[in-house]
């Protein structure tokens, strides 16, 4: 499922208010998190749950979710997590991320966020992603900085 490339001025930058439903309806909203198949079921400035019932990608020869795509998930779900937790108009953006696998990734997959510690502006977090029996199969630590990344400029027209 390809994002059309969606002016950036689109509602999907922030969410509508404070509002744990409003963020709720923007995580699940955001064009990666789609085109991943993920949807987040709980999202508060310490944490964050997401599930992929499904891989939207050809699944490894052992029925697995492909390690790539399970890294750009956490990825997306680090992102949207310090985005909750840090100042509007700082976009997060990756400093580093680090995922380990333990078991092949069947899904559907949970992956669960925490928010580790930082400061105002880099945030450390922790996603562990289960597998469809409830086991670990993957856990990657990241390093997100809050206004890394600025929001497009709109043409002038």
């Amino acid at each position: 499922m390809a994002h059309d490339g969606a002016a950036p001025d689109m509602a999907w930058w922030h969410p509508a208010s404070d509002a744990t439903e409003d963020w709720l309806t923007w995580v699940n909203a955001l064009p990666y998190c789609r085109d991943l198949g993920l949807e987040c079921v709980e999202l508060n400035a310490a944490s964050a749950t997401f599930r992929m019932e499904r891989s939207t990608l050809t699944t490894n020869p052992n029925g697995a979710v492909n390690g790539g795509t399970v890294t750009a998930a956490a990825d997306q779900i680090m992102g949207a997590l310090t985005m909750r937790q840090s100042e509007k108009g700082l976009l997060p953006a990756t400093g580093s991320l680090h995922i380990q696998f333990h078991l092949p990734a069947r899904a559907p997959l949970t992956f669960r966020a925490t928010v580790l510690g930082g400061g105002r502006r880099t945030k450390f977090v922790e996603v562990v992603v289960e597998d469809r029996n409830g086991n670990r199969c993957a856990t990657s630590q990241g390093t997100m900085i809050a206004g890394g990344s600025a929001e497009p400029t709109l043409p002038s027209t």
